[in-house]
């Protein structure tokens, strides 16, 4: 077989099978996945949600792009709207 022909096969398989024909075909259930999940960290078994949100406080200058156009009010004020909408997973690195 030559490349070409094996390419132009290899790509009709692949069209032919979707994720989701895979999925029935190997019995794994398909669900949606949102921000705010519960999942499990690692193996630390910590709690936490899908999504994890930067705290953006302590870059260059001890400032960043969040505290320069919301300042800390407006900064507080988003992450509690976050967490009051199931979001508890912060990532507090400077830069």
């Amino acid at each position: 077989m030559k490349r070409r022909e094996f390419v132009r096969y290899t790509a009709t398989t692949a069209g032919v099978f979707s994720f989701t024909s895979i999925a029935k075909l190997f019995d794994f259930e398909l669900e949606k996945k949102y921000e705010n999940d519960i999942v499990i960290l690692g193996k630390t078994g910590i709690k936490v949600s899908r999504l994890a949100m930067g705290t953006g406080t302590g870059g260059y200058d001890h400032r960043s792009n969040q505290t320069r156009n919301l300042g800390i009010t407006g900064v507080s004020d988003l992450f509690r709207a976050a967490y009051d909408h199931g979001i508890n997973f912060w990532d507090s690195v400077d830069q």
